[in-house]
């Protein structure tokens, strides 16, 4: 029986991924919750973590026992210069969150290879994930051009698997309904900023949460604030191109 290593932070496309693997495909699976101890969500992802396992065992026992003990990693990482090369041309293209290079890092330091990361669905051009699919996962290798892009992106992200690419938020969640999972996937965490546990509607997360319709899982007042964040932003994108 395969071994899934998995990044697991207790939020909603990771989770998703994981009770797929215990669930569906009925494998093992490694969660890896990598320690930043300047990430203000750090707690309640913590607490996350401990509350969907306790559902887990709760609802499904015989698949809890697939779960590995969740290797909480803490260490300084040097991000080296192949990989800081590499981040600084994607950043060229796309914007890059400087949480991927610190994780090809933490992988390259300890020889991982085909590690899960859970990047949902992203149609938007100019968004990381379908930069990734357009020129690394699903890349004609066959022309030139693409394999010299493709070389550039690898020591960033040559040693993830991208196994929820092709699903989004949306569709988790019906698959989710389907399965009477939702009870465990409403424990999942995504905010940045927390304010007294509650998602904060502000931040990029909670931003992505209520573009992607999922805005009903941020309290209804914050959840304005972010409604209010996206139309400011839309304005002044407007204003640029006028």
């Amino acid at each position: 029986m395969p071994t899934h290593n998995l990044l697991w932070t207790s939020g909603w496309d990771s989770t998703f991924r994981l009770l797929q693997i215990i669930l569906v495909e009925k494998e093992t699976v490694q969660p890896i919750y990598i320690i930043d101890k300047t990430r203000r969500s750090l707690e309640v992802e913590l607490d996350g973590i401990k509350k969907i396992l306790e559902k887990i065992k709760e609802l499904h026992p015989e698949a809890y026992e697939l779960i590995l003990p969740v290797w909480y990693a803490e260490e300084d990482l040097t991000i080296n210069k192949e990989i800081e090369e590499s981040s600084k041309y994607i950043n060229s293209l796309v914007r890059l969150g400087p949480q991927y290079s610190w994780l090809a890092q933490f992988c390259h330091n300890h020889n991982l290879k085909n590690i899960e990361i859970s990047n949902d669905k992203n149609l938007r051009t100019d968004s990381l994930t379908y930069f990734l699919m357009t020129n690394f996962i699903k890349a004609d290798l066959n022309n030139p051009v693409n394999q010299e892009k493709y070389n550039k992106i690898a020591p960033v992200f040559k040693h993830f698997s991208f196994p929820v690419v092709t699903l989004s938020k949306r569709d988790m969640l019906d698959i989710a309904i389907k399965n009477n999972w939702e009870n465990i996937m409403y424990l999942t965490w995504f905010c940045h900023k927390p304010r007294k546990n509650k998602a904060c509607g502000k931040c990029t997360p909670c931003v992505n949460v209520i573009k992607k319709q999922m805005g009903f899982r941020i309290p209804f007042v914050n959840r304005m604030k972010g409604y209010f964040k996206i139309y400011v932003s839309g304005k002044k994108l407007n204003r640029k191109f006028n």
